[in-house]
């Protein structure tokens, strides 16, 4: 198949592209700049110009989507300082703006398949529940930010007639590995500047992002069509985590701070994923720890 991908250049696209490749698809690649294209350059990559918050982008995205069998969004712009609510609005644009445009594009093309990159981070805390993908997300107030957004675009998904457009949406866990906010979290420790918020028992559901990028391919299938899974890993407590991460790097374990309230906890499920896609995560969560910051 002709893939078409919004968000190539990311740390995502990164480690989809080649996997595209050895499944035999083609990619189009949207990308900002001919600079970023570079990182992604090879044989059966076709890279076009775009802006997915552009108005002439918005104009283009038709004609730049026409011929491909399906269409990838995994355009985002997570912000360095995810405490400004006003650094989220890129992210909050492209989720709802740039998912509009997409599946207009994608149902003019007569595209095959759809697949949205979606958050488990928007799922209401759990405490030791076990999340899965019939759990509503989080419509509180509090953290409106972030998941507002996501309930916007999942919603504007699924939405599409799935016999129409075969959708699918991929709910990520929190990324790992090269290039991720694991990295920071890495030189953080090495700085003893990380403080653990709470005791630490709220649990994270962590993703190589390499495996991220093998369950879109794996959602390139009849069988992915108008359903939802979570795309995570063994979920682990943040402050094992952490501690594991200090003593891989050799470090002081990063002191808690029990005077905050505890973050939100993520225990989420990827049973359906295993049984519906034949998808397992296969990389340790650590793997990149220390090879990163070398």
């Amino acid at each position: 198949m002709q893939v078409f991908v919004a968000g190539a250049t990311g740390v995502l696209g990164r480690a989809l592209i080649p996997r595209l490749l050895q499944q035999g698809h083609t990619v189009r690649a949207l990308v900002r700049s001919p600079e970023r294209g570079q990182q992604i350059r090879a044989p059966g990559v076709e890279l076009v110009s775009g802006d997915l918050l552009t108005e002439a982008t918005a104009q283009q995205l038709p004609a730049l989507v026409r011929g491909c069998n399906a269409v990838v969004h995994i355009a985002t712009a997570i912000p360095r300082n995810p405490t400004e609510a006003s650094a989220w609005e890129p992210t909050t644009r492209l989720r709802t703006e740039g998912t509009r445009l997409l599946l207009e594009a994608a149902r003019a093309a007569e595209a095959r398949y759809y697949i949205q990159q979606s958050i488990a981070i928007a799922y209401p805390d759990g405490g030791e529940r076990w999340l899965d993908e019939t759990t509503p997300l989080d419509r509180s107030p509090q953290r409106a930010t972030v998941c507002r957004p996501v309930i916007t675009m999942e919603e504007m998904v699924q939405a599409v007639d799935p016999s129409e457009l075969g959708w699918c949406i991929l709910r990520g866990g929190s990324f790992v590995g090269r290039g991720t906010a694991q990295d920071t979290l890495v030189s953080r420790l090495r700085e003893g500047q990380l403080v653990v918020i709470c005791d630490g028992s709220n649990f994270i559901s962590p993703i190589h992002v390499a495996d991220m990028a093998t369950a879109i391919v794996a959602a390139l299938q009849p069988a992915a069509v108008g359903r939802i899974f979570n795309i995570v890993s063994t979920p682990v407590r943040y402050g094992e985590y952490v501690d594991h991460i200090a003593a891989l790097l050799q470090v002081p374990p990063p002191p808690r701070d029990l005077s905050m309230p505890c973050p939100p906890s993520f225990r989420c499920s990827n049973e359906a994923a295993r049984s519906v896609l034949g998808w397992q995560p296969v990389h340790d969560i650590y793997e990149d720890v220390v090879p990163a910051q070398q």
